[in-house]
């Protein structure tokens, strides 16, 4: 505890000033990720809207699964925003799921307009995880108490006495050493990509996350809220913004577009999958890093 309470008083950290919130929102969570057997899966959807904005937001939806709106609630004003609230049970046979939402959208004054394609959900139902069968395996009772607690209590406490020692005697060591910077956007995303690939057997579901593992990037090195906002918003920051405020040729900005596009079919008109869509897409995706990574600058000899 000591050395925690040393290092906060060291560190010096800046805290950012909150963000105001959008204008116009949807939000959609699962009260219970996992349920019983059995059981419904109740999703929310939240519709938030500044004064002169309307909301309409997508309807839950997974291949599966059937769908039945409980109850609504609002609208009502919260923050000087209108929120509305619709709850739906999704119910099916046991089994995992990806709950996707069909698009929302908003307008608002002067004409303004924009869409909401809210991030997919990963549910189960009575497993233990993703395709999860725990058959065979019984929980096992207990194990019966220490018949001599006040030993095992003193010694607890010596352990943490020696582990409190350590750690003083660490930071002190460690003190002058600069902490290791964060993982630079691209190769956060290039492991997400990798792992996607290797984990996500179903086409529909793997497009979903591939989508937001570019959307997730692009937000990162951009001026702009991509996992939020549509395909057309992108392509249209990409126009003006390009990567770090320097303008894309044809070739740097259609790969992106080639995967959203490609993303997008798959998604919702249930075209393209199969290992050549996915393999294609991964040349597309190298081609955004290459594209959009920092450059090295050349060193300056010396006069």
């Amino acid at each position: 505890m000591m050395a925690w309470m040393l290092w906060l008083a060291c560190s010096g950290a800046n805290v950012l000033d909150a963000l105001a919130p959008p204008l116009a929102e949807v939000r959609v969570e699962a009260e219970q990720s996992k349920v019983a057997s059995g059981e419904p899966v109740v999703i929310e959807v939240e519709a938030w809207a500044a004064e002169g904005w309307s909301v309409q937001a997508g309807v839950p939806m997974a291949e599966g699964l059937e769908v039945e709106l409980l109850e609504t609630e609002g609208p009502s004003v919260i923050d000087e925003r209108s929120v509305q609230v619709w709850r739906y049970a999704l119910t099916g046979p046991d089994g995992s799921y990806v709950v996707a939402s069909t698009e929302g959208s908003a307008t608002g004054p002067g004409d303004q307009s924009r869409t909401f394609e809210p991030s997919p959900i990963f549910v189960d139902i009575g497993v233990k995880g993703p395709g999860g069968k725990m058959e065979g395996f019984a929980a096992q009772p207990p194990p019966e108490p220490p018949p001599y607690g006040w030993i095992a209590a003193g010694v607890a406490a010596a352990l943490a006495l020696v582990a409190a020692i350590w750690g003083i005697i660490r930071w002190r060591n460690n003190r002058s050493r600069e902490v290791p910077p964060p993982p630079p956007p691209h190769i956060v995303a290039q492991g997400a990509w990798a792992d996607a690939r290797a984990t996500v057997d179903d086409d529909h579901a793997l497009a979903l996350r591939l989508s937001m593992v570019l959307r997730e990037y692009l937000e990162a090195i951009m001026p702009l809220r991509a996992t939020a906002a549509t395909t057309t918003e992108i392509i249209d920051a990409l126009r003006r913004h390009g990567f770090g405020g320097r303008a894309l040729t044809d070739d740097e900005r259609i790969p992106v577009e080639q995967i959203l596009d490609a993303t997008d079919r798959l998604k919702f008109a249930r075209e393209g999958g199969g290992d050549a869509f996915f393999a294609e897409l991964d040349g597309h995706f190298e081609s955004v890093i290459n594209a959009s990574r920092p450059r090295h600058q050349p060193e300056v000899p010396d006069a």
